[in-house]
């Protein structure tokens, strides 16, 4: 009973002429495989975004997803508000509006993925260990 009081938790004895590299040893292999189960995955996963050339990609298309969602919502409010309000547009008026709608839908859908590439990019690049900016969008 009373060696078990002179062993350390890796259950070397403090008696031992190797206690103390034994026990380096131990935790060193503890450490490491610690490591592995905690930090390898989540280290895989962060490689893994920032070499995938297909996430540039996806997150402009979900930018250009959200800015065409938020036009189509505006247009179902505008059309809600015109009927609430008894009003309707001419053929001109429609036909105006209709162009200006489509150019400034244009104009955020393409700032919407050059900010969303450019963005994903930089964070790939930081996350290689790249801190240099790589230019202004």
């Amino acid at each position: 009973m009373a060696t078990s009081m002179l062993t350390n938790p890796y259950g070397f004895s403090q008696s031992s002429k190797t206690y103390a590299s034994d026990t380096y040893a131990a935790m060193t292999r503890q450490q490491w495989a610690n490591y592995v189960s905690t930090f390898v995955p989540l280290e895989n996963q962060l490689i893994q975004y920032a070499t995938d050339p297909n996430v540039v990609s996806n997150s402009m298309a979900e930018a250009s997803r959200d800015v065409n969602a938020s036009f189509d919502a505006q247009e179902g409010a505008f059309q809600r508000r015109m009927r609430g309000l008894g009003v309707t547009l001419d053929a001109d008026q429609q036909q105006a509006r209709q162009r200006q709608t489509g150019l400034t839908r244009a104009l955020a859908d393409v700032n919407a993925q050059n900010a969303a590439g450019y963005t994903t990019r930089m964070r790939q690049q930081s996350i290689l260990g790249n801190p240099a900016p790589m230019g202004g969008m």
